[in-house]
């Protein structure tokens, strides 16, 4: 996956996971970006350091992982 908000995105405009839902496997996998400084960057208001896509990454690699094939 080259960028994972792009997959972020779309779960959360198919109504499979909320924004919320999202940040929060992002905050279990590591990440340090609170709540609204998480959306800045989810939406490329403002760039992230590639460790925070690291934990984005990590969080959709869960989620995938969780949903049933």
């Amino acid at each position: 996956m080259s960028d994972p908000r792009y997959a972020a995105r779309s779960l959360i405009e198919l109504n499979i996971i909320s924004l919320e839902g999202v940040w929060l496997r992002y905050w279990g996998q590591g990440g340090s970006a609170g709540a609204l400084d998480f959306d800045a960057f989810l939406y490329e208001i403002q760039e992230p350091p590639q460790l925070e896509l690291a934990f984005l990454a990590w969080a959709m690699d869960d989620l995938e992982a969780d949903s049933p094939h």
